[in-house]
């Protein structure tokens, strides 16, 4: 005769509820606890049915990982992976699976995420970005969908639990180190005015130069997208930057590129600083100092706060903000 459930409540001598908790790995229930039950279920030999437990809780152990609106260069940026290595991480020891939800625009994508809902696919929602104006959080949080978003949502923000960086703060902080540096003309190049990282991570840059009271010239902001010709506009200012910050990796990359091809060599006679400390950043020629936002951090935060969320409904709206530093190398140098 198979094992069930009440067997191991009988041995464990704990009601079933506890057991069907334990196997979910519920925080409710104490380590010692889990411990004494899950010591029964081995001397039993037994093992969970989760489809079973699943439909008996009318849930999926299944939750949806929102992609921005995708084209090719959002699955090439190693940002994703890292921070889906990091959900990863928490849904495997909790067994709950993931299903990626993309689509080629926002309307698209906006539409899968209601099917996924209506057919009962997962229970809930991590967004993998943050925009001005997103109609997905919109549909979320409208219809009482459990999610998470990575970055800080501009719509519902005390509703909301999100997982960030300080990016206003790390931003300044680039500042100050490269003032440090005796960098007093400082440029800022990349990064869309849709997403949130974006404007706050200006918006930190630009504070700062005011605070310590230098230049901060129209020319010296370059704006996404650019082009050889903007980079060698903003070379030619007057006076030019001797120090550059970049809105992360990928764009640093393509504006090396184009600063070679302008034959400006770093970081004799530009320094560069940018934002993820993506491993491609040890990689480049100068190798690149970086702000790491731990995103393996940022992924596994996000998927703990939603499976807590969905676990126990009255869970409190959480709004965690993962530590930054400064990764220094070569791209940067005292002027």
């Amino acid at each position: 005769m198979a094992v069930t459930i009440k067997d191991v409540a009988k041995r464990a001598k704990v009601a079933t509820s506890t057991v069907s908790r334990v196997i979910q790995d519920s925080p409710k229930i104490s380590e010692a606890t889990k411990a004494r039950v899950r010591k029964e279920m081995k001397a039993l030999g037994y093992e969970p049915n989760y489809s079973a437990q699943s439909l008996a809780n009318r849930v999926t152990q299944s939750i949806g990982i929102i992609m921005p609106e995708s084209d090719v260069a959002i699955f090439q940026n190693p940002f994703f992976p890292e921070s889906l290595r990091g959900i990863s991480e928490w849904v495997n020891e909790h067994n709950y699976t993931l299903s990626i939800v993309t689509g080629k625009t926002s309307d698209e994508l906006l539409s899968r995420v209601k099917l996924m809902t209506r057919t009962g696919r997962v229970d809930g929602y991590i967004v993998l970005y943050s925009k001005q104006k997103d109609s997905i959080v919109e549909y979320l949080h409208k219809e009482k969908i459990p999610y998470t978003v990575i970055g800080k949502p501009q719509q519902f923000v005390s509703e909301t639990t999100h997982v960030d960086n300080d990016n206003y703060q790390a931003a300044k902080d680039v500042v100050t180190y490269l003032t440090g540096l005796n960098h007093e003309r400082i440029a800022y190049v990349g990064g869309d005015q849709e997403h949130v990282v974006n404007l706050e991570r200006l918006r930190g840059y630009q504070d700062a130069l005011r605070e310590a009271g230098l230049p901060l010239p129209e020319e010296y902001v370059v704006r996404e997208p650019f082009n050889l010709g903007d980079m060698r506009t903003l070379l030619q200012a007057t006076p030019p930057p001797t120090a550059m910050i970049v809105s992360d990796d990928l764009v640093a990359m393509s504006v090396q590129k184009m600063l070679a091809q302008l034959g400006v060599s770093m970081p004799e006679q530009l320094s560069m600083v940018s934002f993820n400390n993506l491993m491609l950043a040890e990689l480049m020629n100068p190798p690149l100092t970086s702000v790491d936002i731990d995103i393996f951090s940022l992924g596994y935060q996000a998927a703990k706060s939603l499976i807590e969320k969905i676990e126990d409904p009255k869970e409190l709206t959480k709004h965690i903000i993962v530590p930054h530093r400064i990764v220094e190398r070569k791209s940067s140098q005292t002027l």
